[in-house]
């Protein structure tokens, strides 16, 4: 290594060719800064913490297109910034469907079977749907949401990596996505668990 090279640009070769120890060279430089700048968008910790474990992996899956170390960090503050407004917006969206529950649930009178009928349907609809996923990502799913589970809890369960357990959850989420809208999802997420035991 000359004394003029930059030591992040000699990475590169290796991470590009799936280099574990030189992907975390650049998770410890740019983790905790990640985090300080996820948390300032989010408010939340945990979540921000999350968000930036989610570019990461993103990060890793891409590994190969990385041709400089400024690219791999513009990158990671892009994908932490879109993870944490997309979390934003889905909390969003549980919030104002928390509100509608609430006002369907005083309503209820006006017509309870009917009501409980259409919520029954839905969940029935979008449980079939989640027994269709491969075995670990309907697993996952089922931890993370029904459950309860931490992405900790899950990994050693399964016994696989925190990121994989991720990778399982985003892909989960996406493939339902196809069929279902995010509020009907943020439904059967919140009574879901209630209705139908977990399936693993």
């Amino acid at each position: 290594m000359s004394a003029h090279a930059d030591p992040w640009e000699e990475l590169i070769p290796a991470f590009q060719q799936g280099d574990s120890s030189a992907f975390n060279a650049f998770f410890r430089e740019h983790y905790k800064p990640l985090c300080y700048f996820a948390e300032q968008l989010t408010g939340n910790t945990a979540a921000a913490e999350d968000a930036v474990k989610d570019s990461f992996v993103k990060l890793w899956d891409g590994r190969a297109g990385f041709q400089h170390p400024k690219s791999i960090k513009s990158f990671l503050y892009t994908a932490t910034r879109n993870a944490c407004l997309n979390l934003l917006r889905h909390e969003k969206v549980k919030e104002n469907f928390r509100e509608e529950v609430k006002y369907l649930d005083a309503s209820a009178a006006d017509a309870p079977v009917l009501q409980e009928m259409i919520r029954t349907e839905l969940m029935q609809s979008v449980y079939k749907e989640i027994s269709l996923l491969p075995e670990k990502r309907r697993q996952v799913f089922n931890m993370v949401f029904l459950e309860g589970m931490s992405f900790e809890e899950i990994a050693r369960e399964l016994g696989i990596s925190v990121f994989t357990v991720k990778e399982h959850k985003a892909k989960a989420l996406a493939q339902l996505r196809l069929r279902f809208s995010d509020r009907q999802l943020v439904l059967f997420i919140l009574f879901g668990g209630s209705l139908f035991p977990a399936l693993r």
